[in-house]
């Protein structure tokens, strides 16, 4: 007998716009998240001079990190929100408060205008984004689960995966438009904000696409058939499948963020140009958006646990070979080789993950559930990723400590994904 899930999957494919509603609003939340990163050493010499370049770097990616604190907050604030009264208010607010804080970051005075102010602003920035952004992939997961044929959920879900990948490929593009167009020096000097200037269309375009989508059918009939109020005690009947999704999402978000912190690895560690650290994000990019809807294809045919079990062994096999290979052949060439090898079989893990934490839970408790899945996922292993690589860096002197740590986390989230494969949580994951 089919759960109610699958009987209440459309036959007919997602409509346009919840696609556009997921995707779009979600490629734009990343890239603010991403550019973050990729600018953390302007960030640090305009808010949190050191005298130390190292301890100046770690102050600001602990400051990264911050934001990262907020989000279990908001996966249960907001999730919990979607869950009682809908997708699509809850999914309008996050892009609103992502826009709020993206400002605070682009306008924020330099430290030597207002002294201490001026971290503190941008704490409060990167918290309030981390509140939003708590409840964004919840949301995503949710409306492209719910509105997918149940046979395509693992294709339809990989275009949340899909969508970061493109965020990765903007920011890349703009990060090289910025050196095309400004000088090293001008860049350092305050450039960077332009990229935030353009992260600042989250607001209009986001809450347009979102104000614009329809409820999901399997939302609206749960909500006219619910028997309970829902309450933040519910989610205790869901400990196991939020414990699951956290130790699933290790290797994704430590996987992520250290692809991410490649342009910051490319600069300081193997002394290639800003340019070519962008380029290299590009071509990770372009690898994601093509293997993402294949890896989402392959799960709805082969299940998603043999999918789920090749990409973190692909990842494991290939971390010290690439950046041993980057280390000793540093080169644009050597970069993207290895960003796009990561990104190879980090597309086929995370395309799979998120469709993954969408099955774990029923409709009631889905945004919820998936949105505290990942966020706890996120803020203890992936938001002080840079931080901890720069601190391993600095501290060891092994440029290969990145590599280390990579290989640490895949061999961490095996584990989760053989209990999925004797344990079964629900039986539709090994369909």
């Amino acid at each position: 007998m089919g759960n109610a899930d699958d009987r209440l999957a459309p036959a007919n494919t997602v409509g346009v716009r919840a696609i556009a509603a997921a995707t779009v609003g979600n490629l734009l939340e990343i890239y603010d998240f991403i550019s973050y990163g990729m600018f953390a050493v302007p960030i640090s010499a305009a808010f949190f001079p050191a005298g130390n370049e190292y301890v100046s770097l770690i102050l600001t990616f602990v400051t990264f990190g911050m934001g990262f604190l907020a989000r279990p907050l908001g996966a249960l604030v907001i999730g919990s929100y979607a869950d009682r009264h809908g997708r699509k208010g809850a999914f309008s607010v996050t892009i609103l408060l992502m826009a709020i804080g993206t400002a605070v970051i682009a306008f924020c005075p330099t430290y030597r205008s207002i002294g201490l102010a001026a971290p503190v602003l941008i704490t409060l920035g990167r918290l309030l984004q981390g509140f939003s952004a708590g409840a964004e992939v919840g949301g995503a997961v949710a409306i492209l689960i719910e509105n997918a044929p149940p046979e395509r959920r693992g294709f339809f879900s990989a275009l949340q995966q899909l969508s970061q990948g493109c965020a990765v490929l903007a920011t890349g593009i703009v990060g090289v438009g910025m050196t095309v167009a400004f000088s090293q020096a001008e860049i350092m000097a305050g450039a960077w904000r332009i990229v935030f200037m353009i992260g600042l269309l989250i607001a209009p375009v986001g809450v347009y696409i979102r104000l614009r989508i329809d409820e999901t059918p399997e939302f609206l009939l749960e909500r006219k058939t619910r028997k309970e109020r829902l309450t933040p005690g519910m989610l205790l009947r869901h400990v196991y499948p939020i414990f699951i999704g956290v130790l699933i999402m290790i290797l994704w978000t430590v996987a992520t963020y250290v692809s991410n912190y490649f342009t910051t690895y490319s600069v300081r560690e193997i002394h290639l140009s800003l340019q070519d650290s962008y380029i290299g994000q590009i071509s990770y990019g372009i690898v994601m958006l093509m293997v993402c809807p294949m890896a989402g294809r392959l799960s709805d045919a082969i299940g998603r646990v043999r999918c789920l079990l090749f990409g973190a062994i692909g990842i494991g096999g290939v971390a010290y070979p690439a950046f041993w290979f980057l280390i000793h052949h540093p080169g644009l060439g050597s970069l993207c080789l290895a960003q796009s090898v990561i990104a190879l079989f980090l597309a086929l893990y995370a395309s799979t993950a998120s469709t993954v934490l969408g099955e774990l839970f029923p409709t009631a408790v889905r945004a919820t559930g998936v949105s505290l899945a990942y966020s706890f996922g996120v803020t203890i292993f992936g938001g002080f990723t840079p931080a901890i690589v720069t601190a391993l860096l600095g501290y060891s002197g092994n440029k290969l400590s990145i590599a280390y740590y990579l290989i640490g986390a895949a061999l961490i989230s095996a584990v989760p994904i053989l209990l999925l494969d004797r344990r079964r949580p629900l039986e539709r994951i090994n369909r």
